[in-house]
């Protein structure tokens, strides 16, 4: 089997940064960290700023992720980090209909439900500083029961909220408030 991709698309697959090489996301060329001098991320051959960005303040689609066992966070239409706590904020619980529908034709999961909002907030894998779990104003989803996210002791449906605190535990906690 044959798999065509985009320039661009080949590009982000390129794009690296390692403990000693830079791989430039946007060109292909690759450089030792070292050798950078004193902007070591900044590509010599077409400029571009190979420096990991922290995306606070931009607006991300999280969800958890089953293979890696933490959230998933997108920007882009791309997966920016992996945490295990994430804090949001004006956001929105988001269930694509045609993908539960798939979930509970095939009994196969796929990733269909997302909370929306603008990145606050995130501890990546070891989280040591993560939230302990609360008690109430907690949001769950499951593609078998609802068609949305619902509030868990009220089963209420939910789909805005002020603040959304995302702790990876046993529960994969949404918390809000409103």
């Amino acid at each position: 089997m044959k798999v065509l991709i985009k320039e661009n698309q080949y590009r982000k697959l390129l794009e690296t940064v390692t403990n000693k090489e830079v791989i430039c996301d946007e060109c292909g060329w690759s450089w030792d960290l070292s050798d950078g001098g004193n902007d070591p991320f900044i590509c010599h051959k077409c400029g571009h700023d190979n420096q990991e960005k922290k995306h606070i303040g931009d607006r991300v689609m999280v969800y958890y992720n089953l293979h890696k066992h933490t959230f998933s966070v997108r920007s882009n239409n791309r997966v920016i980090l992996h945490a295990d706590y994430v804090k949001l904020v004006d956001v929105e619980f988001k269930v694509r209909q045609g993908g539960r529908e798939k979930v509970v034709q095939e009994k196969q999961k796929n990733v269909h439900s997302f909370v929306i909002g603008v990145l606050v907030d995130y501890c990546k894998y070891p989280c040591e500083d993560m939230p302990s779990e609360p008690n109430n104003n907690i949001v769950t989803y499951n593609p078998y029961k609802y068609n949305s996210y619902v509030m868990k002791d009220t089963e209420e449906p939910i789909y805005h909220a002020g603040v959304v605190k995302m702790i990876n535990s046993k529960n994969k906690i949404f918390i809000t408030k409103q």
